[in-house]
């Protein structure tokens, strides 16, 4: 199903193109859009419509990484090409809106935090490569987003990640000290505070402990992730 999505993202971006022209005045950017092989809609790249055909092909681009990724890890586990699979569109459903409107940047500790990329500031470099394995394989993710819990209170997840080709949350939350007793403590309380309001562990909750000098292994967190989706899709198919 993600490698279907991805494809279907991959092909709506067919009929945007771009190009250079020359003239008089130096050369000059455009994109068109084509439909039935004829070119309509063309802009300057600079104007406002051009630069949202620009980005869609950008988009475009970065999408094709993802799909080029996917396939590649598909073909040298199965060793047979991937037939592609019809979606549900989930465009307006709860998950999707919920995860919309979560807001990021309020963590009243993350004040020191150093460790940059793409503009956000993340505390441990365990997250920050969480977040770019989830860029790596389209995954949309919300760092450290504001979540109401029980008596009136916040929690500030690691993550919120979202699977568009499932319609699925997953709260995700990267213990970097297991290891240390005095963590523990930690743990209980973040898990029962998440367990309280909503969230289950293996069904919308994953929690990842990482032991000392661990490296992050993608292909565990992949598998790990992969696990929640087949755990509720065989429960959405046992209540149907």
């Amino acid at each position: 199903m993600h490698i279907s999505y991805y494809r279907h993202k991959v092909d709506s971006y067919a009929d945007i193109r771009s190009g250079t022209w020359e003239s008089q005045s130096g050369n000059k950017s455009f994109v068109w859009t084509v439909v039935d092989g004829k070119r309509e809609e063309t802009h300057r790249s600079h104007t406002r419509r051009g630069q949202e055909l620009v980005n869609l092909l950008t988009r475009c681009e970065q999408d094709k990484q993802v799909l080029s990724k996917l396939e590649a890890e598909w073909n040298s586990r199965y060793r047979t090409p991937y037939e592609p699979l019809e979606l549900e569109p989930y465009d307006n459903t709860y998950n999707r809106r919920l995860f919309d409107s979560l807001i990021c940047g309020r963590n009243p500790y993350n004040k020191d935090y150093k460790l940059s990329y793409k503009d956000i500031l993340f505390n441990s470099n365990l997250e920050l490569q969480f977040a770019k394995l989830m860029d790596d394989y389209g995954i949309p993710y919300k760092y450290e987003p504001e979540i109401a819990v029980i008596e009136g209170r916040y929690r500030y997840p690691d993550f919120v990640i979202y699977l568009p080709w499932v319609d699925m949350i997953i709260l995700i939350e990267i213990y970097g000290l297991s290891e240390k007793t005095n963590y523990i403590a930690t743990i209980r309380d973040r898990t029962y505070d998440y367990m309280m309001s909503g969230w289950i562990p293996g069904r919308n909750m994953l929690s990842l402990y990482h032991y000392g000098d661990e490296i992050i292994l993608p292909e565990m967190i992949m598998e790990e992730i992969e696990t929640v989706i087949m755990r509720n899709l065989l429960l959405r198919q046992k209540a149907a």
